[in-house]
């Protein structure tokens, strides 16, 4: 089981969790209103999984029981789509019960590439938990 407390990288109640893309200026902050929830975030690709490509981080409402995936990219969504499906087969089922949410913070967002069949077709199987958003997200959780 690589999902314990020990290995969370944010305190229990924290009020505010902030992931980072490293030498970027994307970042995705995830607001736990006034520190009620209990919260986990993980670091995955290249810390805690170091075996295959995976999506970024992935944050933790254990008292809500959702989950979200996300990954920072340069423009390449293409990529960030099967990195995050990757990871939620892998971590599914230490997260049974959770409700699922895929988050995508890129450099640049190319229409082609969220027009493509391999987006599109993420998007058409989980609708509104796919966010994406250019440089900065903000979300309570």
């Amino acid at each position: 089981m690589l999902l314990t407390a020990e290995k969370s990288e944010c305190e229990k109640n924290q009020k505010i969790i902030v992931s980072r893309d490293k030498g970027s200026s994307c970042q995705h902050r995830a607001i736990n209103d006034k520190g009620k929830s209990d919260v986990r975030q993980y670091q995955l690709d290249g810390k805690l999984v170091v075996d295959e490509t995976c999506c970024d981080y992935l944050v933790l409402n254990d008292t809500a029981k959702s989950a979200y995936f996300i990954e920072f990219k340069g423009s390449d969504i293409r990529t960030a789509v099967s990195q995050l499906e990757v990871t939620e087969r892998r971590f599914r089922p230490e997260l049974k019960g959770y409700a699922m949410f895929y988050r995508i913070i890129a450099k640049k967002m190319r229409t082609h590439e969220l027009k493509s069949n391999t987006v599109r077709k993420f998007q058409d199987k989980y609708g509104t938990k796919l966010q994406y958003a250019t440089e900065k997200m903000e979300e309570r959780i």
